[in-house]
């Protein structure tokens, strides 16, 4: 894929930036890290991936990571958290995100002191900076950096970098830990996660469709978000007899699509 002259010179910051030094990579496996993992790789002078096994992602997501590390040969970290020890996230306020962040990326840093690494960075990108996303404040604190930001390289650009350099994740679906289908202020347990978890991969399997959501909403109520040109096909008896009856054997009481569809962030409309 041929860039705009445009989008070659972030290019060209990007790697400048990378250019001779040590650095760790926060890696989720997803568009964005893969994308960093990939050029840190090729232009610093050492290069670690880390990233974060939690019950807060999917596994899935693990393994997609472990293989892209191993085909492009990036020395790999895995690092267990458990986020339900902390009470101030488990209590789910706006901040979240932030104490989300500042928990996971302390380990970040203590990993980059013990080991004498000068950087970390992480997949954060312009478009973010649109969205109430409370957690680059922590990164901001900690002094982890946003290459995507620091050079304004919006999402859409990451992907047409990504196809130019033929990484697979170009056309990678975004994803969000499990906590994020949970409203603000409604406590994130085991139990919910769990039945977000397999919901969501039980509609997956079924569907054919990876980009997809179902928030957990008070008095155990589901709301499916499907691809807005997607949601027809569910609509018909037997799939939503189908759905119903997996979801009630999941816990859940009530069972809504809605009608919008999927939106990254649709939880945060109610800060508006």
């Amino acid at each position: 894929m041929e860039l705009s002259i445009i989008l070659r010179n972030k290019l060209d910051l990007l790697i400048s930036f990378l250019n001779n030094k040590k650095i760790i990579v926060a890696f989720s496996g997803g568009v964005d890290s893969s994308l960093l993992a990939y050029l840190s790789n090729q232009y610093t002078k050492e290069t670690l991936l880390i990233t974060v096994k939690s019950l807060l992602n999917p596994s899935e997501e693990i393994e997609e990571a472990k293989l892209f590390a191993k085909k492009y040969n990036i020395p790999h970290q895995e690092i267990v958290v458990n986020l339900l020890d902390n009470e101030d996230f488990v209590n789910n306020y706006k901040d979240r995100c932030y104490i989300c962040k500042k928990e996971l990326f302390g380990k970040f840093v203590e990993i980059k002191q013990n080991k004498n690494f000068n950087l970390i960075i992480d997949g954060s990108n312009a478009d973010d900076k649109e969205d109430f996303r409370p957690g680059i404040k922590a990164l901001e604190e900690l002094d982890i950096k946003s290459p995507y930001i620091l050079f304004d390289i919006t999402k859409q650009e990451i992907r047409d970098l990504s196809q130019h350099f033929n990484l697979k994740t170009y056309s990678k679906p975004s994803g969000a830990c499990f906590a994020s289908r949970i409203p603000y202020s409604q406590k994130i347990t085991e139990s919910k996660i769990q039945m977000i978890r397999e919901a969501e991969s039980y509609l997956k399997r079924r569907l054919g469709i990876n980009q997809l959501r179902v928030r957990y909403h008070e008095d155990r109520l589901a709301r499916i978000e499907l691809p807005p040109n997607r949601i027809s096909e569910v609509l018909n008896q037997k799939s939503l007899m189908e759905i119903k009856s997996r979801f009630k054997e999941l816990g859940f009481v009530y069972i809504t699509i809605d009608i919008e569809g999927f939106r990254s962030g649709s939880l945060n409309e109610i800060l508006n």
